[in-house]
Order: structure tokens, then sequence, then C-alpha cells
């Protein structure tokens, strides 16, 4: 059967997307990194990132094409394609508009998914890709489960436990962060880091360098362990790999704090962040692998790999965050407090006290008071009148 469909999205709704969403995402990086209130800073950083995402997703697709053996998402950087032999559905209606979320095997598997958002096509495709999912592909109105490859399945949601579980430690170290800039804050007028300001781009360089060298070795533990000949041998190793690709990416993102400790500016935690999260995402676990792993994949079906360019996004993170960092003031990204004059006007803080360590509190630090503590203040955990004070009160 050579049946096939294809469906677009709106030009003018893309077109909407890249004047409002992006700009959108760029306004809440910018608030949150001036905020100085850090738990308020990560959430908005967060955020922004879903939503660069989503803007990504949307002005990446040029077409979908549906197949009776496959479903292909074409963009402008490559394309997508997943098997229709074991597919899952899910459904998401808002405002009476259907979207299609695509997965093969298991809706966990969320690097072999192609998702179809319906507000964004016209009510023509939408009609199309209804009748096409319910005449081609046997789909109603419910989630259809994977009716085969139980077995990987099953192996396949033990390697996603072990990646949710490392990004569950990967949301308490944003919180360590927050607990730590808020310390900081409240300490020193500028934090300026601990290494003098000789070794800052060493350092820096260093940490760039071990985040890139990960890449390879992120490469070598996704091969999987076909050598093996036992079953269980063969599960056990795959199951390892797993969990070390997950600390392996997740440790790119752990090496934010410990460098922006070093060198004081807030974008340097950021800029790792993101490559890290870059990188768990890459190397998700994928149901194919598993299938493929414990050879239990119908015979004749093959699945298109999905390409990896980490690399690339990594080089263009890291090229990008490095840059801006230092694209303005030399303190416009670094941990601080708002400081004011006697009569409580706002000042530029004084850090001539604070040096390449960081050191102590300078004068002028919130009014100058003698014990070089704050009367007000701000940041993360901080009181509800450093709360008050940063909205306005």
């Amino acid at each position: 059967m050579n049946k096939k469909l294809t469906v677009t999205y709106r030009f003018w709704k893309k077109l909407l997307v890249l004047c409002l969403g992006l700009p959108l995402a760029l306004v809440l990086v910018w608030v949150g990194l001036s905020s100085n209130f850090y738990l308020l800073e990560v959430s908005f950083v967060l955020f922004s990132v879903y939503v660069f995402r989503w803007c990504g997703q949307i002005l990446n697709t040029r077409w979908f094409t549906f197949y009776p053996d496959k479903i292909v998402k074409r963009g402008w950087f490559g394309e997508t394609a997943i098997p229709t032999h074991s597919l899952a559905l899910k459904q998401n209606k808002q405002d009476g508009i259907e979207s299609l979320y695509f997965f093969h095997g298991t809706d966990k598997n969320s690097r072999e998914s192609v998702t179809v958002n319906g507000s964004y096509l016209s009510e023509e495709h939408r009609l199309w890709l209804d009748s096409y999912r319910r005449n081609i592909y046997r789909i109603g109105d419910f989630m259809r489960a994977p009716s085969s490859n139980s077995a990987a399945c099953v192996e396949f949601e033990k390697a996603v436990a072990s990646f949710r579980f490392i990004t569950i430690l990967t949301i308490l170290y944003l919180l360590v962060y927050v607990v730590y800039a808020t310390y900081l804050s409240w300490h020193y007028p500028v934090f300026n880091g601990y290494a003098p300001a000789a070794s800052i781009w060493p350092i820096r360089v260093l940490f760039v360098a071990a985040a890139l060298a990960a890449y390879p070795l992120l490469r070598l533990q996704a091969r999987l362990p076909l050598a093996e000949r036992n079953y269980n041998q063969r599960v056990q190793r795959g199951q390892s790999l797993a969990l070390r690709s997950a600390l392996l990416a997740n440790g790119v993102a752990w090496l934010g704090l410990p460098l922006c400790l070093l060198t004081g500016n807030k974008l340097d935690f950021y800029m790792l962040l993101l490559v890290g999260g870059v990188y768990h995402r890459d190397f998700y676990p994928r149901l194919s692998d598993w299938e493929q792993l414990l050879q239990v994949a119908p015979e004749g079906q093959s699945v298109p790999p999905i390409p990896r360019r980490s690399l690339q996004v990594s080089l263009a993170l890291l090229g990008s965050l490095s840059l801006a960092g230092y694209a303005g003031q030399p303190g416009d990204f670094k941990i601080r407090q708002d400081c004011t004059d006697a009569n409580g006007n706002p000042v530029e803080c004084d850090n001539s006290h604070s040096g390449g360590h960081g050191g102590g509190s300078g004068s002028s630090y919130r009014g100058g008071s003698d014990d070089g503590h704050s009367g007000t203040r701000r940041g993360g955990f901080g009181s509800f009148g450093g709360s008050h004070g940063f909205f306005g009160g």
C-alpha cells in the first residue's frame, strides 16, 4: 500500500511564533538574570528554555509525511522518522483543536516521537490527518499501547528510570545554586569569584574542554553491547551504559556551579547547564536501541536512526553564551546586591574590597552599615522584606 499524506503548518502562524515567541523567551531570560532573586532567576531561565524549544520545533518544521509503515517529520536541519509497527498515540485537545503525539512503542519514548500541533494546521489538513490515522493506522480516540516487544519495553523503561533519577539530582543541584548564590549576594556587594582575575580565562577554557570531551565519551557509552551472547549479560550491560550516560551528561551540567564560583559570572553556570541538558536529551534512551539489543524487532522492520547533533549544538551554546557573558558591563552577570546610598537611592555597588577571591564587604553595601550586613536582603530564599523590595514594595 503506497498511500501517503503530507501536511504542513500555516505560514502566518509560524511567522507569529517567530515575532512573538522568541522575543518573549529573550525577555524572560533577561528579566531572570537581572532580578537578583535567584529562585525566580532559575525559574525564568528554565521556562525560557522551554519556550525556545517549543518555538524551535514549530519554526524548524517544514512538513509531516505519513506512510503506512513510518511517520516522517521534515525540518530545515534534517528529519525525524519513526516506524508504525508499534505505534502509540497521545492526544491533547485545547479549545476544541486536537494535537497528536505519535510515539514508537510507548509514550515514554520521547526521543522517537513526532508531535503534530493541531492549532497550526489548516482545518482541511486536520481532517485529512484524522481520517488517515483512523483508516490507515486504525487508531481512534484512545491511547494505543504496544502489542509486542514487551521485554524491550520493560528494559527500556528501567533505563528511562535511571535518567529520571539523575534528573532529580540535577534539580537538587539547582536548589544548591539558589541557596549558595543567595548567601554570596548577602555577603558581597559584587561577587567576583574565588579565582584570581588572571586565571579566569585558563580556568574557563579547561571547563569548556571538559564539557566538549564528554561528547565522544557519550558516543562510546551509546554503543550497544551486541557482542555479549548471554541475554542477561546484554541486559545488564545495557542498563549499566544507560546509567553511566545519564551521569556523564548531567555531570557536564554540574560543572557549572564550580566554574561560576571561580569566575563569578552567572552565565558560566547556565552555559554548562544548557550543554548538559542538550547531552541529556540527545542521549536519552530509545526503544529501538533496546529492540535491537534484545533482537526483538519485527523482521524486515528497520528503525531509521535519529541523528545526534550534540557536538554542533554544544559548540554553538558554548561560543554564544561565552560571548554574551562579556558583551555588556563587567558586572552585568555577577552575583550581586542592589546597592543604595545613605538616602536609599540606587547606586553602583562598590566592589573595591571584593577582589579576585570575592573578599569582604565594602562600606557602600546596602547603605554602608558598619557591620557589613544589609538591613533589607534580597535573592533566592531571602526574607519577605527582600521579596517585597524586589517587587517594588
